[in-house]
């Protein structure tokens, strides 16, 4: 085999090898990016629980705020008649 062919031989196989590592790149990469899509629709629905959450504190607090103020007119009514 003369030193050109086995050149030749060596350049295919250098060839092969690094297509190889770029499909298993490509496929790291896609990974990534399957990672990357199911992580941003978690922060979307995290999001809407959130929000939903949030308004039921909120309804909560607004509902205590108004038992709170009910039982002090009631406390004023009593102390004024008492």
């Amino acid at each position: 085999m003369t030193l050109l062919e086995k050149s030749v031989r060596n350049l295919a196989e250098a060839l092969e090898t690094l297509e190889s590592k770029l499909d298993d790149k490509l496929e790291d990469l896609s990974a990534s990016q399957d990672a990357i899509d199911a992580a941003k629709r978690q922060a979307v629905a995290a999001r809407k629980q959130t929000d939903h959450a949030s308004r039921g504190v909120a309804a909560a607090i607004s509902d205590i705020k108004a038992m709170l103020a009910d039982d002090e007119d009631r406390k004023r009514g009593s102390d004024e008649s008492g």
